[in-house]
């Protein structure tokens, strides 16, 4: 057999055995069963029970929104004052601020 005629045998080979997919039809083991439910309506689902972080005791789901806004409240309010109040913040953020500009600039910085 010349090598002409092995070396398209092999391409046709490759090119089936690379298409054999498009023929064969999908087979039903593969998808997910019935009883699954898909994870956008899990991620969309609304909980109307809660359990607060504090003291483990069962919340309704306006408690536990207010309970999330007044601890960001005050968590936002508390750091924002540590934060005025200490120098060494002050100075770490400056220069995190001045090493990510000149880093934009093109600066090599480690």
């Amino acid at each position: 057999m010349s090598p002409k005629i092995a070396r398209q045998i092999i391409q046709i080979g490759l090119v089936v055995s690379a298409n054999w997919q498009v023929v064969l039809p999908v087979r039903a083991d593969n998808l997910p069963a019935d009883a699954d439910i898909p994870e956008e309506v899990l991620r969309a689902e609304i909980i109307t029970e809660a359990r607060s972080p504090i003291d483990g005791k069962p919340l309704s789901a306006a408690d536990f929104a207010e309970l999330v806004v007044t601890t960001r409240l005050q968590l936002e309010r508390d750091n924002a004052s540590v934060a005025i109040n200490n120098p060494k913040i002050k100075e770490t953020l400056f220069l995190l601020r001045l090493r990510g500009f000149l880093r934009s600039v093109g600066v090599p910085i480690r």
